[in-house]
């Protein structure tokens, strides 16, 4: 007699964790954050404490070449990790705020680009050209930045235009789902460093260790439902 029975097909993967790798990149995200704030924001606040607020840096680091290597050097490999901490918000706003999400990131990551430009620049004038050029040389290449087309749309302009104007959109879509004193510390570290106007032993870079620092292990400790969406955000 003939079987009728059909075949059991298997069962599907079980979801209840989430996507492959979901709290891996959860994790990464959060870490990023802190490290990001650390080396970048925890960097040039540093840097601007040892160099007593010296209005000529390329000047100041040919004199305290150690210090500007260390201070150049953290500021290069934050910019591993801050796209990957900006991807890590958007991950849990595009949920709630997709359109307000997409522009941010878009402008957020154009901005990482060009200050990945300025900075590979700022190395060159203040590591390399004072020993290679002289000191004098130097102050010249990096005032010639600032009126070169090339340096101007490729990095200062993606810079200033989408940092500034991205992150604030971030911080704008991270409401309710992020703390809003760390939010808030990061909007007022774009206009504060904006404006550049130092207060005695106070700059604006603290603010932007406090503020990533802060939103990275806000991220790490967040519940894995808010990670993927499942969770409403705040009012």
């Amino acid at each position: 007699m003939t079987s009728t029975q059909q075949p059991i097909a298997p069962s599907p993967p079980t979801t209840a964790d989430g996507p492959p790798l979901s709290r891996a990149a959860q994790l990464v995200a959060g870490v990023s954050l802190v490290l990001a704030g650390l080396l970048n924001g925890g960097a040039q606040y540093v840097g601007h404490l040892v160099s007593g607020e010296s209005d000529d840096w390329t000047r100041w680091a040919a004199e305290h070449p150690s210090w500007a290597a260390v201070e150049q050097s953290a500021t290069l490999v934050s910019l591993l990790f801050l796209p990957i901490g900006i991807l890590g918000i958007a991950q849990v706003t595009r949920w709630h705020r997709p359109r307000l999400t997409a522009t941010a990131t878009v402008l957020s990551l154009w901005g990482m680009w060009g200050f990945h430009t300025v900075l590979g620049l700022w190395y060159a004038s203040g590591g390399v050209a004072p020993d290679a050029l002289g000191v004098e040389a130097a102050v010249r290449l990096d005032d010639a930045y600032g009126t070169d087309a090339g340096v101007i749309a490729l990095g200062l302009v993606p810079h200033l235009l989408g940092s500034f104007v991205g992150l604030l959109l971030l911080c704008l879509a991270a409401r309710g789902s992020f703390p809003t004193p760390a939010l808030v510390m990061l909007a007022g570290f774009l206009v504060w460093d904006f404006l550049g106007v130092p207060v005695g032993p106070l700059e604006a870079h603290l603010l932007l260790a406090i503020s990533l620092a802060w939103l990275g292990v806000h991220l790490l400790r967040m519940p894995s439902a808010q990670w993927r969406g499942g969770l409403p955000v705040q009012p």
